[in-house]
């Protein structure tokens, strides 16, 4: 069974001092505990030096199973589903090696990603650097957009999310004129504009095995497939980020906003998700009740030192949950 943890559990038990009492409950439950890029990051802009250091050291344990960075699973996701329904934007004889470079950084156990955020490195500029600052910014832009446009409809946030619609601009080429899955349009949005206004993590891990010029030279064709014939259960983190955002917007809009959206993405890629954010836990588990896939259950922890003792009790008796 493998627990995902949210970064406020991780900052109780770094407060505890409990990070080898979970590692150890853990291998004697024989569970994984995940970590994503995405808590990492979120750590890293902690003003307070010495809370942040003792909470990057507890994450960057080699205990835990560490995942890709969640773009890194989307991509895989949407590529999977280009070569189902676009093969011509396929390429033929693909070119792995910078691929293959950029994913040894993140899965490598000393001298890539999580020993530099050990030792607080700071890390060269990269695409997916550059990605994450900017993604925070635009995503924080977009949920405001996403009030504004809801505002006059503010009872669809009762919908069930696979019956929550979206009507794109008139003329939008390759859409068929009917109201489409709301998720699929900040979908197409995130793409389009990663793949077309600066180079990105999303070229990085799209561009070596697919043609990206051909898809962007292809509005239409490139529209259709995101608007009409992606299958949300092969590319079930576009889902959950659009059905987050769609319930974000139903709440108050802070900085962490994004963030939650960030670690939505990661709702596959455990059994049971942990939080003490009231509202996380809520989004979660409405998307577990209406997904038309499977994601993980969510619980939510008390603060403090009554939530890590939960936690470990939690982590201790798995087949209870």
């Amino acid at each position: 069974m493998r627990f995902f943890l949210d970064t406020n559990i991780w900052s109780y038990i770094a407060n505890e001092d409990a990070g080898n009492e979970l590692a150890m409950r853990a291998r004697a439950a024989g569970v994984e505990i995940v970590v994503s890029p995405a808590v990492v990051d979120e750590v890293q802009e902690m003003s307070e030096p010495v809370g942040r250091r003792r909470l990057i050291q507890l994450l960057t344990k080699k205990d835990w199973k560490r995942l890709m960075p969640e773009v890194f699973s989307e991509c895989a996701e949407i590529k999977a589903e280009i070569m189902r329904l676009r093969p011509e934007w396929a390429i033929a004889e693909p070119k792995m090696a910078e691929f293959n470079r950029l994913r040894y950084d993140w899965v490598r156990r000393n001298g890539g990603f999580w020993d530099r955020a050990r030792r607080e490195i700071e890390s060269v500029e990269t695409n997916e650097s550059v990605r994450r600052d900017e993604e925070k910014r635009l995503a924080v832009e977009q949920a405001f957009a996403i009030r504004k446009r809801m505002e006059k409809i503010k009872p669809a946030s009762h919908h069930h999310l696979q019956k929550v619609g979206y009507i794109p601009e008139t003329g939008t080429p390759g859409w068929s004129g009917a109201p489409v899955q709301y998720w699929r349009v900040p979908s197409l949005h995130m793409f389009m504009t990663e793949l077309r206004v600066h180079e990105s993590a999303v070229s990085e891990w799209l561009d070596s095995e697919i043609d990206v010029a051909a898809m962007l030279s292809s509005p239409e064709s490139m529209n259709r497939l995101w608007l009409h014939e992606l299958d949300p259960v092969a590319v079930p983190r576009q889902w959950l980020r659009g059905s987050f955002e769609f319930l974000q917007a139903w709440h108050k809009i802070t900085t962490g906003t994004p963030g939650d959206a960030r670690l939505a993405a990661h709702l596959v890629d455990a059994d049971v998700f942990i939080s003490a954010d009231k509202n996380f836990v809520q989004f979660a588990e409405r998307c577990r009740e209406e997904a038309p896939f499977g994601i993980c259950k969510t619980l939510r922890a008390q603060g403090n030192r009554a939530g890590v003792d939960e936690v470990l009790q939690w982590i201790s008796n798995p087949n209870t949950l």
